[in-house]
């Protein structure tokens, strides 16, 4: 009897449901299912892999969000849970939606990725599989290297001292800047100062008797997402300019989600920003690139410890030019967080590891 009763009122109860409700259950239950799939989406990508091996490295305080709420813990150390909130909500705004307020490629492209890269308006459409936002690639290999598929043998080994040019440098985007000392993060159209650090290490190779070219031709003033198919023609023209050139290198820096602190390493007693090898796998010789960096990583471990970050960022569906040369590399000079002072220096550093590693390979 009272099984019965209550089976009636429950029925009772799911036939009054208006309208509304069921029209609201319904929105929950479909926002829930998609929730569900993009976490699985992410998980079996290794997107989310990435994204907390990147929250790491950035010193993400994991135990302040997770201990949020809990009796007394905020009181001894207040400023540093107000951070964690503003990194925790920077963070939030950035999965569910892709929008990375400090990068303004990704007000739209969290909206137009690609299809194959998963749900276009969740985080992980801000693609981890092409961190640099190559975009599609306009002319195939043939069209840029000169001998087809094979690449320009340079006249190595070069002594520092020759007159030959062996290291091209280049910027792809030429307008990103650093705002640690409160200036722009970005001079559209005009080159800002990652050019700046591309011609510090430039003046500090030349020092050290390795000739270098820097080109400083802008590449991202028309079209910011189209800057890899101009670069490409520097990249291909500096080779074909230069036939000795063993190692082309793209500097960049990095662009964090607001509220992160920038990462620093000491070099001769000072600050000095960290650098960040990208290696693009969708060329046929991307392992040589790869093998080029952990040799300059490893020379650089001994002589400035921490100069770069650990772990290379590995892009499955880029090539950053890198097809061109099997001396090819993209290098982040720390992010907008940093100041220009700190970026010179790493590219001080590293024209030393440059070096070293250039005279290794002649002797």
């Amino acid at each position: 009897m009272l099984r019965e009763d209550f089976y009636h009122r429950q029925k009772k109860n799911f036939k009054i449901w208006s309208f509304k409700e069921w029209v609201r259950g319904f929105f929950l239950g479909v926002v829930s299912l998609v929730i569900v799939l993009g976490l699985a989406y992410a998980l079996r990508s290794g997107g989310a892999y990435q994204f907390v091996q990147f929250l790491t490295q950035q010193s993400f305080p994991f135990e302040a969000i997770l201990l949020e709420g809990a009796p007394g813990y905020s009181q001894p150390e207040r400023a540093r849970v107000n951070l964690a909130r503003q990194q925790g909500l920077a963070v939030s705004m950035f999965l569910l939606t892709g929008v990375n307020i400090s990068d303004p490629r990704t007000f739209f492209l969290g909206f137009f990725s690609h299809p194959p890269q998963g749900p276009v308006w969740l985080g992980w459409a801000y693609n981890p599989d092409d961190p640099e936002f190559e975009g599609p690639i306009l002319e195939p290999l043939e069209s840029v290297t000169p001998n087809g598929n094979e690449l320009p043998t340079p006249a190595l080994p070069v002594k520092p001292g020759s007159s030959q040019v062996v290291v091209g440098i280049y910027n792809t985007h030429n307008s990103e800047s650093y705002g640690g000392n409160g200036g722009p993060d970005r001079l559209p159209g005009k080159n800002g100062d990652i050019v700046t650090v591309g011609e510090t290490l430039k003046n500090a190779l030349e020092k050290k008797g390795v000739g270098t070219v820097h080109d400083t031709t802008i590449h991202d003033a028309v079209d910011f997402m189209k800057a890899y198919s101009e670069s490409v023609k520097t990249a291909a023209k500096l080779l074909k300019d230069h036939p000795a050139i063993k190692v082309l290198l793209d500097i960049h820096r990095d662009g964090l989600p607001p509220g992160f602190k920038k990462s620093t390493v000491k070099v001769n007693g000072k600050e000095a920003s960290k650098i960040l090898v990208v290696i693009g796998k969708k060329n046929p010789h991307w392992q040589k690139n790869e093998a080029l960096a952990k040799k300059l990583m490893a020379i650089a471990e001994k002589k400035h410890p921490g100069l770069f970050v650990s772990n290379i960022s590995y892009a499955a569906e880029a090539r950053y030019n890198q097809h061109l040369s099997e001396g090819g590399l993209l290098l982040e000079f720390g992010d907008q967080y940093n100041t220009l002072d700190e970026s010179n220096r790493a590219a001080e550093a590293f024209a030393e590891v440059l070096a070293q590693w250039m005279e290794e390979e002649a002797s």
